[in-house]
């Protein structure tokens, strides 16, 4: 039965060359995008699943009740209280980046990116592939486990547990010794790791950068993600109780502040709005994409029914003959479902192929490696395959009803069938590829219009000719840099600051309102130097800024937001005191974070020590300034890399998805484009034909060329204004929850839709003109002899 249908199908696209050409590209893109799309949400969903075997692994998270905020980030020496206290606890581990931190090969130190600190428990508590012993594997301070990958890199071609190697820590020399070889991590992870030391390290950092000697024991040093795994059927409320009674203890006069469990399958897909979250799932991402491929799937479904229809004139006579022969109606749709499944089956390797070719460029869009996991190839194949299957069954199903019902009489008596419902048909699933083709262009017009706003949009602050240096946490000779920096000519002005701008990071504390002290004003922090407000071009609207030439601006004074004036409700704030602190300026609001949040009350702080430096320079000056700036790093700091950004590099990255969503829509809507055009192509191709006596009798009555032109192009012409009309609602709905996503945005504008209407009837005339300028010149004589 199935060669039966293989050969009817190959028959059929034999005698149907364009028909089955124009369905092969169709169904190829519109397969191929659904692969890939396909490969993008497998690894979205299939994250932290590699090593999450055990439903009971939670992370413990610190949470602001007063504020209704919660960050990753808890004490160490909470690890060791659930230990001791917490009979549900089998295992706790807390884990935290050493950075820097390099390894010695040969006679060069090489920087590992991400080095962790934890105890032993951790490969307890995960299902990772471990070669050495599991207990105790990190109880010495000089023990480091490596990652494969690493293990190569520093032991190649041997096995590298038992042996020493040279690490430097915190700029300082340590010889560890390798305890074990751990799988590496997969890039669906919230875990990355290429190494793991000791806790020791941390600590011995968060006392040195922190100023206090207590890292192990202090309940108030929130910088570790603690992870437990708890036992089998244990009560998560009960944990969380427990954890009330430890902060209330613990944080007396922090009565707000409180630990809860998140379990790891939520740490991805429900994280957002977390502080310090780190990378976070985007399930909005998927739903646009999947949208994506869901509606070139329909529109290649569509040109396999419209085109299915336009040529079954050719196998009216077949279908009759069989149908006269004994064959019954079931039959007959059966083998119409078939080749239309068939079809489908040639087209799948080579839209897998096409597939695989556009990887990695769809890589570059999607901002992720698309993994091809290999132990999910059995369900990619039966996902591809059942997606084959439905597309098919459902291209087939309206045109094997149709042909398996038509009347035997009047196909013999007539012909040919044309049916009355066909055009109608056709018609209105060309005028919803249409719809679709205009949503795709006004979508893309739209995004597009809003990363624009996004890049250019005042800031509050100066967006260019800034230079970001990034000197590093333990960088201790900032100021001597910054000072040389601030002598070279070409250089307005440098400043530090613990985070530069804009920020990616978040401070936040509570304060109460000046008027009503029960409300909680949230509040978010910037720690900058002297001349830092000047460098940057903030504003200062009343009062002064940080200055030097008052001694106690470090310890004592605060500048605010006109956002937290309004916030606080504070009258005359110049002055007055803010958390110990007197309110010294105000400052204008300005876009601390990207525009997709609003302005935060902001207060900044004076501080002492900083990560980054913020460089104002010269307009044009960049190419002379920067081999100047990177000879003062490398006679400060000779062993380290001079890492920097412009600010304009800066916020076009933050918006780099924006960027990347628009020119997805882009392609989207070109393969809409080709899979409509070429559909509508080979449908006026097949009316013309069918209408070649029609045309003849109407040039015989005296016909113009222009008119018979008309006639063609009136009809499509129709179809677009309609698609275009639909198109509004529809796209207008979904741009404006899209843009929703954003505090500051474009709105939008009706000359979007007016864009995607001209192109649309564009592209229509220029498909519909050519067969349609050939009908007109057919000669009547020969018309009238065909058929």
């Amino acid at each position: 039965m199935f060669k039966n249908y293989l050969t009817s199908a190959l028959r059929f696209l034999k005698r149907n060359k364009l028909f089955a050409g124009i369905n092969i590209i169709g169904l190829s893109l519109a397969l191929a995008v659904s692969f890939i799309i396909l490969l993008f949400v497998v690894n979205e969903f299939s994250y932290d699943k590699g090593y999450n075997k055990r439903k009971q692994i939670y992370r413990v998270i610190l949470t602001y009740s007063n504020l209704k905020i919660t960050q990753p980030l808890v004490p160490y020496i909470l690890t060791s209280e659930m230990k001791s206290s917490f009979p549900q606890v089998e295992y706790a581990a807390p884990i935290r980046y050493v950075r820097p931190f390099q390894l010695k090969k040969n006679d060069e130190f090489i920087s590992i990116r991400s080095a962790a600190s934890t105890v032993s428990d951790f490969f307890n508590i995960f299902d990772i592939s471990l070669t050495g012993t599991k207990e105790n594997i990190l109880d010495d301070p000089n023990s480091i486990v490596l990652s494969k990958k690493q293990a190569e890199k520093f032991f190649p071609d041997e096995n590298p547990v038992g042996k020493e190697i040279m690490g430097s820590v915190l700029g300082k020399e340590q010889l560890f010794v390798v305890k074990g070889v751990f799988d590496d991590f997969p890039a669906n992870s919230s875990i990355q790791a290429d190494c793991f030391v000791n806790t020791k390290w941390s600590l011995d950092q968060i006392n040195q950068s922190q100023k206090i000697a207590d890292a192990d024991i202090n309940w108030k040093a929130f910088n570790w993600n603690t992870w437990v795994l708890l036992k089998e059927n244990t009560d998560t409320a009960a944990i969380i109780e427990q954890f009330r009674t430890i902060a209330a203890r613990n944080y007396e006069e922090y009565f707000y502040l409180t630990f809860s469990l998140q379990s790891l399958s939520d740490v991805y897909f429900h994280s957002a709005g977390m502080v310090n979250a780190g990378k976070i799932g985007n399930m909005k991402k998927i739903k646009i994409f999947s949208a994506i491929a869901f509606l070139i799937i329909v529109m290649a479904a569509f040109n396999y029914i419209i085109l299915s229809t336009a040529v079954s004139s050719g196998r009216s006579k077949e279908i009759a003959m069989r149908k006269m022969n004994g064959a019954s109606i079931k039959s007959i749709k059966k083998q119409m479902l078939g080749e239309s499944v068939f079809l489908l089956l040639i087209v799948l390797p080579i839209a897998v192929g096409f597939a695989l070719l556009v990887k990695p460029y769809a890589e570059e869009l999607f901002q992720m490696k698309l993994h091809i996991i290999h132990s999910n190839l059995v369900t990619y194949i039966l996902i591809y395959l059942l997606l084959t299957l439905v597309i098919g069954l459902f291209s087939g199903l309206y045109t094997s009803t149709y042909l398996s019902s038509l009347n035997v009489i009047g196909i013999l008596k007539n012909g040919t069938v044309s049916g009355k419902g066909k055009p109608f048909l056709r018609s209105a699933l060309i005028t919803v590829q249409l719809v679709i083709f205009c949503s795709f262009i006004s979508g893309t017009l739209i995004i597009r219009s809003q990363y624009k706003y996004a890049l250019n949009k005042d800031l509050g602050y100066q967006n260019n000719n800034i230079l970001l240096v990034d000197m590093g946490r333990d960088f201790k000779e900032y100021k001597a840099f910054i000072n040389s920096v601030n002598s070279i000519p070409e250089v307005k002005s440098a400043a530090g600051t613990l985070d530069a701008l804009p920020a990616f990071g978040s401070t936040i504390g509570g304060t109460p309102n000046f008027k009503d002290p029960s409300k909680i004003v949230e509040m978010e922090g910037l720690f900058v130097h002297y001349n830092f407000i000047e460098t940057m071009g903030i504003k200062v609207l009343k009062g002064r800024s940080f200055s030097e030439e008052f001694g106690s601006d470090l310890k004592n004074s605060v500048l605010i937001n006109e956002k937290a004036v309004k916030d606080l409700g504070i009258e005359d704030p110049i002055g007055k005191l803010l958390e110990g602190r007197t309110i010294i300026g105000i400052v204008n609001d300005f876009n601390l974070h990207t525009i997709r949040t609003d302005i935060p009350p902001l207060s900044i702080y004076l501080y002492d020590r900083y990560y980054h430096m913020a460089v104002n320079y010269a307009p044009g000056k960049l190419d002379v300034l920067l081999p100047k700036i990177e000879k003062e790093w490398k006679a400060i700091a000779p062993n380290r890399p001079f890492q920097y950004k412009t600010i304009e590099d800066v916020i076009e990255g933050i918006y780099d998805s924006e960027k990347n969503l628009s020119v997805i829509v882009s392609i989207s809507a070109l393969f809409s484009l080709l899979i409509a055009a070429f559909g509508l192509f080979a449908l006026t191709l097949f009316i013309a034909k069918t209408r070649t006596k029609e045309i003849g009798i109407k040039k015989v009555f005296g016909s113009t060329e222009k008119s018979i032109i008309y006639s063609f192009l009136k009809e499509n012409l129709i179809m677009v204004v309609v698609a275009s009309i639909l198109a509004i609602p529809i796209t207008y709905y979904f741009m404006n929850r899209w843009l929703s996503n954003f505090s500051y945005n474009v709105g939008i504008n009706f000359w979007f839709f007016v864009v995607a209407f001209f192109i649309a009837m564009l592209v229509v005339l220029l498909t519909v003109l050519f067969h349609s300028f050939r009908a007109s010149r057919t000669n009547p004589v020969e018309a009238l002899r065909y058929e």
